[in-house]
């Protein structure tokens, strides 16, 4: 009786399992998380000010609030400049884990938002969707980040926590505007902590 007794709780325990493979892997299909966005030190008399930040709207809704003051158009005469800095495991940022700098900045940053870009200018209420983006103040009352992580990065990478210095520099390689992105890239199956 005792051996049928236990044969039946394994079948039904064995019956009821979810056996999903979940690696441990360094690298991998990611899901981005967005810790925190703020403008870089030395924002104060540059003609892109990206006056961001994150507020929590439910405990499970995180918006994108602020503005976007611009005395030039944003438009391809800028570069872009982003460098990524990883966590270190000891602890602290590692800058240089990742580069991107390429001319035609407002085209570029446009076509590596991908969906992203039209989210944030639907919340930002700018006029036009197109480059250039012209002269103005443009103010959101919140947007909900989960809309925000649609974007054409390569959807395999490094698993951890980066720090993303997304800076525009005119033709003279001086910087017209700056802002900072932290955020996490985790396993799909993963939960923030």
């Amino acid at each position: 009786m005792m051996i049928k007794t236990f044969g039946l709780i394994l079948f039904f325990s064995l019956s009821q399992s979810k056996n999903q493979f979940m690696p441990n892997l360094p690298l991998g299909e990611y899901r981005l998380v967005i810790n925190k966005v703020y403008p870089c030190e030395s924002t104060k008399n540059h003609p892109l000010k990206f006056n961001w930040y994150l507020s929590k709207k439910t405990s499970s809704i995180t918006e994108l609030k602020g503005n976007i003051t611009s005395s030039i158009p944003f438009d391809d005469t800028l570069t872009l400049d982003v460098n990524f800095a990883s966590w270190g495991s000891t602890g602290g940022w590692i800058p240089n884990s990742n580069m991107i700098i390429t001319k035609k900045a407002c085209s570029n940053i446009k076509m590596l938002a991908g969906n992203t870009w039209f989210t944030l200018i639907k919340g930002f209420k700018i006029p036009s969707d197109s480059c250039p983006i012209p002269v103005g103040t443009y103010i959101t009352s919140g947007i909900d980040m989960k809309k925000i992580e649609d974007t054409n990065f390569n959807k395999v990478y490094f698993y951890g926590k980066y720090k993303l210095m997304i800076r525009y520099k005119n033709f003279k390689n001086e910087v017209v505007g700056c802002v900072v992105v932290e955020i996490n890239l985790i396993r799909p199956w993963e939960t923030q902590i």
